[in-house]
């Protein structure tokens, strides 16, 4: 009698996961068992189309950047790093050219606050950091502007 009452218990509540899954989050469940528990079934999201890279780039020079690198209040060391801005030719490029003040000033500011949150993985993982920094660009000159950065060169000196 006892196995008899848990059998039902336990067919109860998966019964009941199962429905509450249905009515809050039906994009978990298979298509079949949304539609036999009266749900509609949610469209699948469109997959974005990925923009092909263009035939035609022009390299932007950004000035080799020299941003120290604080632990406990102090300079640890500096980042130098060298970046070239890949963008299409034309109003991109001269949009580029107008804002490269601010691009600079961002990415600096933003290395500065990975450095001091102490992110993982933070200014050690370059494709982290490239990431980072393409998300910056697209904030301040717009999406599809920018098709890559590319790194010259990185690299760490320590304090004397």
């Amino acid at each position: 009698m006892k196995l008899v009452i848990i059998l039902v218990g336990v067919l109860a509540l998966v019964g009941g996961g199962v429905f509450g899954t249905a009515m809050f989050a039906p994009g978990l469940l298979p298509p079949a068992v949304v539609t036999m528990l009266g749900q509609e079934v949610p469209p699948e999201p469109e997959k974005p189309l990925v923009e092909p890279r263009p035939e035609n780039t022009v390299l932007i020079d950004l000035e080799p950047l020299q941003v120290p690198l604080f632990r406990n209040d102090d300079v640890d060391r500096f980042l130098i790093i060298h970046i070239l801005v890949e963008v299409r030719p034309g109003e991109h490029a001269d949009l580029v050219n107008q804002n490269l003040l601010r691009i600079i000033d961002t990415f600096i500011t933003y290395i500065l606050a990975l450095n001091a949150l102490d992110i993982e993985p933070g200014v050690n993982d370059r494709a982290f950091l490239k990431q980072r920094l393409l998300v910056k660009a697209e904030e301040i000159l717009g999406e599809g502007v920018v098709v890559d950065l590319l790194f010259v060169n990185i690299f760490e000196r320590p304090i004397k």
